[in-house]
C-alpha cells in the first residue's frame, strides 16, 4: 500500500514538474510523502526531469528542498547538468552551475554535459558551462581581507558583473550597450578591470582543459570595460560611451566595414599578457593573414575559439552588434539586420551612406 502511494505521488509530482506548476509542486514536496531525491525506473530524480524540461524555478526549488544536484544515478549516468544542457534552457543551466553542478562529470560513455550539448546543437548552453564563474566565487573579492580596510569589489557590482562575464556575444558593440545600461560598473571600471585581471590570471592555473578560454575571454572583456571607462571619462574619446560605440560601430567609406571593431579586438588580444599559451597563438594565426575586412573578421576568430565553432553559424546577424536571429529589417535595402530599434538607430548615421534609399533619394535631388 505504502508502495503504490508512492508511486501514486511521485508521478502526480511528476505531472506537475512537467506542466511548469511550482506551487504544487511545492505543496506536494512539503506534505513529505516523497523524497526529494526519488528515483524512477530509469534512475531520473525529479530534478533530473525539471532540468530536462528546462523548468528553471522548480529546479531552484528542488535544490533549496535539498536536491542533489550532482546526483547521476541515472541507468546512464545522466546528471541533471547533462538534462539541463540537452533541454537548451540557459536558465535551467545557469541554476544548476550556481549550484554547484559538476560540469567535468561523465556520462556512461565518457560525456560531459557541454560535450552533449555539442553534439545535440545546444551551443549557447555549452558556452555558459564552458564560461561559467559563479556569483559565490566572486564573492570572494567583495570580503575585506586581513590588514585591508576595504574589499576589492563593491558587492553592488556582483550580479551586473556576473552578468557581464556570462554574455555569449562578444561584440564590443554589444558589451559596451550592456555597460551604458550598468553604468555602476563603468563609474567603478579601474576596481572592476583589477576583478578581471586576477580571475584571467588565476584561470591559467585551473587544470580544466578551457582554462585558457576562460583567461581569454576575462582579459578581452576586461579591455571592453576599461576603455568605456576612459570614454566615460573623457580621457580616450569625446561625447562619453555613445562616442565608444559611434567609433567602434562607423563604416569604411567604401563598403561600410566596421573598422573600429576590428582595430579594437586585434588590439585586444595583442595586449594578452601571455604568449605562451595555445589560445594567444590560435588567434594570431587565424587573424594576422587577413586583410580588415576580409573573412574571417577578429570577432568571428574570437567568437570561434571561446564560444566553439558551432556557435557563430546563425542567421540574420544583427549588423549593429552582432546578435543572432535578429528579425527587424532594414525597410529601404531589405540587406541588413537588426535585433531592436536601438540597434537600428544606432547603425543608421553609417548605414544611410550604404543604404539603396538614401542613394536613390542622392540621385533624385541631384536630378532635380
Amino acid at each position: 500500500m505504502a508502495a503504490e502511494l508512492n508511486e501514486m505521488v511521485r508521478k502526480q509530482l511528476l505531472e506537475n514538474i512537467n506542466q511548469g506548476n511550482i506551487e504544487e509542486v511545492r505543496r506536494i514536496l512539503d506534505l513529505g510523502q516523497i523524497k526529494v531525491d526519488s528515483l524512477d525506473e530509469d534512475g531520473m530524480t525529479p530534478l533530473m526531469q525539471a532540468a530536462y524540461k528546462g523548468k528553471h524555478e522548480i529546479c531552484q526549488l528542488l535544490i533549496d528542498k535539498g536536491a542533489n544536484v550532482n546526483c547521476s544515478k541515472h541507468e546512464h549516468k545522466y546528471t541533471p547538468l547533462m538534462f539541463a544542457c540537452l533541454s537548451g534552457s540557459l536558465e535551467a543551466t545557469k541554476v544548476l552551475l550556481e549550484a554547484g553542478a559538476d560540469k567535468t562529470a561523465q556520462n556512461n560513455i565518457n560525456r560531459t554535459a557541454s560535450q552533449l550539448g555539442a553534439f545535440t546543437g545546444r551551443h549557447e548552453c555549452v558556452s555558459l558551462i564552458n564560461n561559467f564563474i559563479s556569483m559565490a566565487d566572486l564573492e570572494s573579492y567583495t570580503k575585506v581581507p586581513d590588514n585591508e580596510t576595504s574589499p576589492k569589489l563593491d558587492p553592488k557590482l556582483l550580479e551586473p558583473l556576473q552578468k557581464y562575464i556570462l554574455n555569449n556575444n562578444l561584440s564590443p558593440v554589444r558589451l559596451v550597450l550592456y555597460l551604458k545600461e550598468n553604468m555602476v560598473l563603468v563609474e567603478e571600471y579601474k576596481s572592476v578591470v583589477k576583478i578581471l585581471h586576477l580571475k584571467c590570471e588565476s584561470s591559467l592555473k585551473d587544470p580544466d582543459k578551457s582554462s585558457e578560454v576562460m583567461s581569454m575571454k576575462l582579459h578581452y572583456l576586461g579591455c571592453v570595460l576599461q576603455h568605456s571607462g576612459r570614454w566615460h571619462l573623457g580621457i580616450q574619446g569625446q561625447n562619453g560611451i555613445d562616442g565608444f560605440l559611434k567609433y567602434l560601430i562607423k563604416g569604411r567609406p567604401s563598403d561600410g566595414f566596421p573598422l573600429g571593431t576590428e582595430d579594437f579586438i586585434r588590439q585586444a588580444i595583442r595586449e594578452y599578457s601571455f604568449p605562451e599559451t595555445t589560445i594567444l597563438r590560435q588567434l594570431v594565426t587565424s587573424i594576422a593573414p587577413v586583410n580588415k575586412g576580409d573573412q574571417p573578421t577578429a570577432l568571428t576568430c574570437l567568437t570561434q575559439v571561446i564560444n566553439g565553432i558551432q556557435s557563430i553559424q546563425h542567421t540574420n546577424i544583427c549588423g549593429t552588434c552582432s546578435q543572432p536571429n535578429a528579425e527587424k529589417r532594414c525597410s529601404a535595402c531589405k540587406t541588413v539586420t537588426y535585433c531592436n530599434t536601438i540597434c537600428q538607430k544606432l547603425h543608421w548615421f553609417t548605414h544611410k551612406k550604404h543604404c539603396k534609399l538614401a542613394t536613390s533619394k542622392d540621385n533624385e535631388n541631384k536630378n532635380s
